[in-house]
């Protein structure tokens, strides 16, 4: 592959990382399919090992102060294990398909160098879940972190390098830009890389698509979820509460509103406070709302953070029992910031007169924030009853990427055992959201792909077939038929 020739700002140590992973992407060039697999296997096991993974998670906890220990452990090593499962079922190296009755062959080839921007949030999961697809295309990555994840990605990219070797892979397929990561680095490795990633701030997702480099970020989470009158409602709270709470709601793909059918409303609050919700009063609520929103934007100083920091901070009652706080709201609208993203263990909480109404409030909240994401509904499981009609009208009529039924939306949404969606930490959002992908980042986004085609038995539809209705519904047809176009 040629180097290209950055457009862009210029910047001695990317251009150096850049290289180094150019370099190593030739040693890779003659890589058996198990080759590749060794290789992102030991990456894998970089931040799957068990020391590995608690490691990096107190590490990161303590860094950026987001989120918490117990929960990023488990995330380094579910996400990584889901992802590899994926990976090794791939094939990325030579023939990928061949069909030979459409005389039709595809091969793989690697996309380049991966400039990878990630957040705060997972300064470790992430990039080793990018590093591992990567590496399975047959391309080297150069990470892009978070200033306050910068060590934690460090940490991560330092144990999968020497994993790396172990196996007789190049060190160099994995990098992280040399600290501090500003702003001109990460803007001089969108330049010179092959394709870029971004995941964090729309900001971020922005500067990627500008950059002149073939990008793929996502889109802002804000999740809605539906509790419908068919639910079971103790397994929704039970669910909705594991992942709310999940690593104090750092995940994109964590519940931020609720929207309860008012037939069910009463029973349903009563189930999330048994499973660990604290209802607020209305007096708490316009603290949380105040305080977590001073001037209307989202603080901080208080996202990500364990709920007894922010039972202090709302001044809430309840018990040493309770794992989250709801938020009564009579309806979303931009004038109100309940609405967005809360990146907190803070619910906000719509009541639905009926399912149209249901519908109505999720997609207001989505036209705040959120839309192209995701959504939720916990309904009743019968495949014939009015559940499975009310999610189908939610994926059929709602601009979203994703509909989850029945599901913990922050361990299904990217990717789940018992789903069909692919393990990721990047869900693209479609174009509903200024993306180019409307799909969870995999294998696919990874490699190039050369066909070889081949001439097999004509497939050439008379004039008839193709324009018969036509001409019967407009009463026009040809004099005569001169045959189909060459």
């Amino acid at each position: 592959m040629a180097t290209p020739t950055p457009d862009g700002p210029r910047d001695p140590a990317v251009d150096e990382c850049v290289d180094r992973a150019r370099a190593a992407m030739a040693r890779m060039a003659s890589a058996t399919q198990a080759d590749i697999d060794r290789a992102v296997t030991a990456i894998a096991w970089s931040i799957y090992r068990p020391e590995n993974a608690r490691g990096l998670a107190e590490l990161a906890v303590r860094d950026t102060g987001l989120g918490n220990v117990d929960d990023k452990i488990i995330k380094n090593q579910r996400k990584t294990f889901g992802t590899l499962r994926d990976l090794l079922r791939a094939r990325t190296v030579g023939i990928i398909d061949d069909d030979p009755v459409r005389g039709l062959t595809r091969y793989a080839k690697p996309v380049g160098v991966v400039g990878a921007i990630t957040p705060s949030t997972n300064p470790a999961a992430t990039p080793i879940n990018k590093a591992m697809m990567a590496v399975k295309g047959g391309n080297a990555i150069v990470l892009a972190p978070s200033p306050s994840g910068w060590s934690t990605t460090a940490e991560a990219v330092r144990l999968a390098r020497a994993e790396l070797e172990k196996v007789g892979a190049p060190a160099d397929l994995v990098q992280v830009l040399p600290s501090p990561v500003t702003r001109e680095a990460t803007q001089a490795l969108m330049a010179a890389a092959d394709l870029v990633l971004a995941t964090g701030s729309q900001n971020n997702v922005r500067s990627a698509y500008r950059s002149g480099t073939p990008a793929i970020g996502v889109g802002a989470g804000n999740v809605p979820v539906i509790i419908d009158a068919g639910a079971d409602l103790a397994d929704a709270a039970t669910k909705i509460t594991a992942s709310k709470t999940f690593d104090n709601a750092t995940s994109c793909s964590s519940e931020n509103s609720l929207i309860i059918l008012d037939e069910v409303y009463e029973a349903a609050m009563a189930a999330l406070v048994d499973a660990g919700a604290h209802r607020a009063d209305a007096e708490e609520s316009a603290r949380v709302v105040s305080r977590l929103f001073p001037d209307g934007d989202l603080t901080r100083k208080l996202i990500a953070k364990d709920y007894a920091d922010l039972r202090a901070a709302f001044e809430l009652g309840g018990s040493d029992d309770d794992r989250y706080v709801i938020v009564e709201e009579p309806a979303p609208g931009p004038e109100r910031p309940m609405t967005g993203e809360k990146l907190s263990l803070v619910l906000a909480v719509y009541r639905a007169r009926d399912f149209d109404h249901a519908v109505e409030l999720t997609r207001d909240v989505l036209d705040v924030q959120g839309i192209g994401h995701s959504v939720g509904i916990h309904t009743d499981a019968d495949p014939d009853g009015p559940g499975a009609a009310n999610a189908t009208r939610l994926a059929e009529e709602l601009p979203v990427v994703r509909v989850l039924v029945n599901q913990a939306h922050t361990f299904g949404n990217g990717g789940s055992f018992d789903n069909a969606l692919p393990f990721t930490l990047s869900m693209g959002c479609g174009t509903w959201a200024g993306n180019s992908i409307s799909e969870n980042l995999n294998i696919d986004h990874f490699i190039n792909i050369t066909h070889l085609v081949r001439t097999v038995g004509e497939d050439r539809p008379s004039e008839e077939e193709l324009f018969g209705d036509h001409w019967a519904l407009t009463g026009v047809a040809p004099e005569a038929d001169a045959g189909p176009a060459t």
